[in-house]
C-alpha cells in the first residue's frame, strides 16, 4: 500500500517542478528603486472561499467561539516586509511567533518575528523582533528593548525551550543570514550567546526544540528553504502582470540541507546531521514537527517541503538502545506523496491523534487549488493519506494554508485543527484571479476522525480575508480555554481569545529533572473515555512557530497516565495544583 506507483513516484521525483510553472527569468542583478509596499495596499476582488447563504451547522456542542482582542489590550504589532515590487520569494513568508514563559512568572508571553529592509548591507534596525509580556486580564506590554532582546534583521521562525535546563525558556530565532540563540538570564532579560553551530548560514525557517538523542538536554532540527540572495534576487517577468513580474517559482532555486544541532545542556550545540546520515538530502523545507509516531522510545522528525517529497526520518539505535543514526523513510512510510503520489507544496504541519486510536496522526496546509492532506497513522511507521474520508481535503482548496495547528477547541475531547491562509502573489488583477488575501479555517472534530468546518460561527476574525502566515496555541488567560496568536503579513497580528461556552481544560505544565526541563517529549494517555487517546508535548509544528510547552487535557489529570516524560523506566513524578487552577507535573529524581 505504502510502496504503490512506484513507477509514478520516480517520475514524480525526477520531474517534479515545485508548486508554480516556470517564468521567464531574468539574471540576478541588483534591485530597482525602492517603493512603498504597493501589496498592503491591495483589496481582493475575489473572496477567498464561496460565499454560502446558508451554511450547515455541524451537530456539535459547543461551537468553538473566538474573540478578537483589541489594540486596547497593549497588543499591536505588524510585520515589515520589504516589498520592491519585483515579487521576490524572500518577501512572502512573512513571519512567526513564539509563546514562551520568560520571566517566569506562570503567564504566556508572545514573541513576533520582524522583518528588515534589504538588502541586509544596509543593517536596518528600524524594524525589530516584538516580545509582549502578558498580565492578567488579557494585558499586553511591548519589553523587547527592556528584556534586551534586540533581534533585528530578516527573521522567520522561532522554537523556545531551556536549552540549559536552569528554568528558564530561551529562544532561538531563524533569520535569512545567521540564527540567533537568546539565553534567558533569569532576571527578565536575555544574552545573545549564538555558538558557531547554532548560526546556520543560509536561509533557515521554521526549526523545532525536542530532546532527539534522550540524554535529557534539548537539541534542535533547523529547516532550511533554498539558496537565495538578498542583494542580487532571482528575478521573473511576466509583462501582463501591473509592476511586470512574478515570483519565480521555488523548482528555479536549489534546496538546501536541514541542520540537526544536539545540545550539551549548557547552551553549546554539536552539528550532527552528516554524521546522523541526514546530509546531501537537500530540501527545501518549510515547516518541521517531531512526534513519536511509532511509541517506542525515540521520536521521529517529519519535514513539510515545498514541492518535493517530505521527509520522515526514523530513529537508528545500536544494541544498547543508544541513538547512532536516523533514516530517511517517508516514500516506504506513504507521507512522502499525496494519495494520487504528487509532492505537493507543503507548508505547515501538526501532529495529533485526529481519530482517537492513540496514535498520532500528521495533517498539512498546501498551496491553492491543492488540498491540504491529512496522513492517519495506521501503526508501525504506516500512513495514509486521509484527507478525503476525514473531510479536511476538499474544503481546504480554495485556500493557500501557512500555519496549523491540533488543538481542542471547544473541550470536548476531540482535537479540532485550525490553518491561517493567505497567497503570496496577488492575482487579483487577472479576470479569474486567485484570492490574495482569505479567510481563515476552523474545523471541528465529529468524532472517529471526521472534520466539519466551523469557521462561520468562530467569531469575527474567520469572517475576513487575513494575509494569515504563523500560528500558535496556549492558553494565555488561565481559563482552561485554548487561546490563538496569528502572524500575518501586511496587516495586524492578532489574538484570539477563546470564549467558548462550557468545559475547560486541565492546563498542565511539565517540568523534568533527568529529562529536559521542558517535559517536550512527554505523552499523555487515557483509555477511560471517548475521544482522542493522546497528548503530546511535541517539538515544532504550524509553520515558523512554537505553541505552548504545556499539555491541554479533558478531564481531570487522575484519568491520564504519563509516559516518556524520560528514557528508560517508568518515570517518577508528582502532581501539584497550582493556585491558578493549572496542574504542575514534576519529575522526581
Amino acid at each position: 500500500m505504502a510502496i504503490r506507483n512506484l513507477c509514478l513516484v520516480a517520475l514524480i521525483l525526477l520531474f517534479a517542478a515545485g508548486c508554480h510553472d516556470s517564468k521567464d527569468e531574468v539574471p540576478p542583478g541588483p534591485p530597482p528603486q525602492q517603493v512603498e509596499h504597493p501589496v498592503q495596499d491591495v483589496k481582493p476582488l475575489v473572496r477567498a472561499t464561496e460565499s454560502i447563504a446558508d451554511p450547515q451547522r455541524p451537530p456539535i456542542d459547543p461551537l468553538p467561539v473566538f474573540q478578537t482582542v483589541g489594540a486596547e489590550s497593549g497588543f499591536e504589532f505588524e510585520r515589515f516586509d520589504d516589498v520592491q515590487g519585483q515579487r521576490r520569494i524572500i518577501e512572502v513568508n512573512g513571519g512567526g511567533v513564539g509563546l514562551i514563559d520568560y520571566d517566569h512568572d506562570g503567564w504566556l508571553d508572545i514573541f513576533l518575528t520582524n522583518g528588515c529592509r534589504l538588502p541586509l548591507s544596509l543593517n536596518d534596525q528600524s524594524h525589530p523582533s516584538a516580545l509582549f509580556r502578558t498580565f492578567p486580564g488579557m494585558k499586553f506590554r511591548s519589553v523587547a528593548e527592556s528584556a534586551l532582546v534586540q533581534q533585528f534583521g530578516h527573521a522567520t521562525g522561532c522554537a523556545v525551550g531551556d536549552f540549559d535546563n536552569d528554568g528558564f525558556d530561551d529562544l532561538y530565532v531563524c533569520t535569512f543570514r545567521e540564527n540567533i540563540l537568546w539565553m534567558n538570564n533569569g532576571d527578565g532579560t536575555f544574552t545573545e550567546a549564538t555558538p558557531e553551530p547554532l548560526k546556520v548560514p543560509g536561509w533557515s525557517t521554521s526549526v523545532a526544540a525536542a530532546d532527539l538523542n534522550l540524554d535529557g538536554v534539548l537539541d534542535l532540527y533547523v529547516v532550511n528553504y533554498l539558496v537565495e540572495s538578498d542583494s542580487e534576487p532571482r528575478l521573473c517577468l511576466n509583462a501582463a502582470a501591473p509592476d511586470g513580474f512574478e515570483q519565480c517559482p521555488p523548482a528555479l532555486f536549489d534546496g538546501v540541507d536541514d541542520v540537526l544541532l544536539l545540545g550539551d545542556g549548557e547552551g553549546g550545540f554539536v552539528d550532527a546531521t552528516e554524521s546522523f546520515g541526514m546530509h546531501g538530502l537537500r530540501g527545501k523545507g518549510l515547516g518541521v514537527v517531531v512526534s513519536n509516531l511509532d511509541d517506542d522510545d525515540y521520536p521521529e522528525i517529519y519535514v513539510a517541503n515545498d514541492g518535493q517529497a517530505n521527509f520522515l526520518f526514523d530513529a537508528v539505535v545500536d544494541d544498547a538502545g543508544k541513538l547512532e543514526s536516523y533514516r530517511e523513510i517517508a516514500l516506504a512510510a506513504g507521507a512522502a506523496l499525496s494519495e494520487s503520489g504528487f509532492a505537493q507544496a507543503s507548508m505547515g504541519v501538526t501532529s495529533g491523534d485526529a481519530n482517537g486510536d492513540g496514535l498520532s496522526d500528521l495533517y498539512m496546509s498546501h498551496f491553492y487549488n491543492d488540498s491540504n492532506t491529512l496522513y492517519e497513522n495506521l501503526g508501525g511507521l504506516t500512513l495514509e493519506d486521509a484527507s478525503r474520508r476525514s473531510r479536511l481535503g476538499p474544503p481546504s482548496k480554495r485556500s493557500l494554508g501557512f500555519g496549523t495547528q491540533f488543538f481542542d477547541a471547544n473541550a470536548d475531547g476531540w482535537l479540532d485543527v485550525m490553518v491561517t491562509n493567505g497567497h503570496i502573489e496577488d492575482h487579483s488583477w487577472m479576470e479569474h484571479g486567485e484570492p490574495f488575501f482569505q479567510r481563515p479555517q476552523l474545523f471541528l472534530n465529529e468524532g472517529q476522525g471526521k472534520f466539519a468546518e466551523s469557521s462561520h460561527w468562530a467569531g469575527e476574525y474567520f469572517q475576513q480575508e487575513r494575509m494569515g502566515r504563523g500560528l500558535a496555541i496556549g492558553d494565555l488567560d488561565h481559563d482552561g480555554r485554548l487561546d490563538v496568536v496569528c502572524a500575518n503579513q501586511f496587516g495586524p497580528s492578532a489574538i484570539l481569545r477563546n470564549i467558548t461556552d462550557g468545559a475547560r481544560l486541565q492546563i498542565v505544565r511539565v517540568i523534568g529533572r533527568t529529562a529536559n526541563r521542558s517535559g517536550i517529549g512527554t505523552q499523555f494517555r487515557c483509555e477511560s473515555k471517548p475521544g482522542c487517546k493522546i497528548r503530546e508535548l511535541t517539538g515544532g509544528g504550524s509553520f515558523q512557530s512554537a505553541n505552548a510547552h504545556h499539555a491541554a487535557l479533558s478531564g481531570s489529570i487522575d484519568e491520564w497516565t504519563i509516559h516518556n516524560l524520560a528514557a528508560g523506566s517508568s518515570p517518577q513524578y508528582g502532581v501539584w495544583m497550582l493556585p491558578d487552577g493549572q496542574v504542575a507535573v514534576l519529575e522526581r529524581r
